[in-house]
């Protein structure tokens, strides 16, 4: 669960029609900041709309990025 003030929150659900500020995404989904970096680090960054310094998350992409989250770290890792 997310942190909000210092408490732990139960995450809400994303709306597809819905435009989410960066920090508003994280805590309506429930995925940390270490998560979007280790996806991006995947090769799977979370797609941002940049509006001057401020990053929004567009609903329907999130979702998208979210099911491709979950199949690839679902997958098996090769072994050595």
């Amino acid at each position: 669960m997310p942190k909000v003030n210092g408490r732990q929150q139960p995450a809400a659900y994303i709306d597809p029609e819905r435009l989410y500020s960066y920090r508003g995404f994280q805590i309506s989904s429930g995925i940390s900041q270490t998560r979007i970096r280790e996806a991006r680090l995947m090769g799977l960054p979370l797609p941002i709309l940049k509006i001057g310094r401020r990053n929004y998350v567009r609903g329907r992409e999130a979702i998208e990025w979210m099911e491709k989250l979950a199949e690839l770290t679902s997958q098996p890792k090769a072994e050595s």
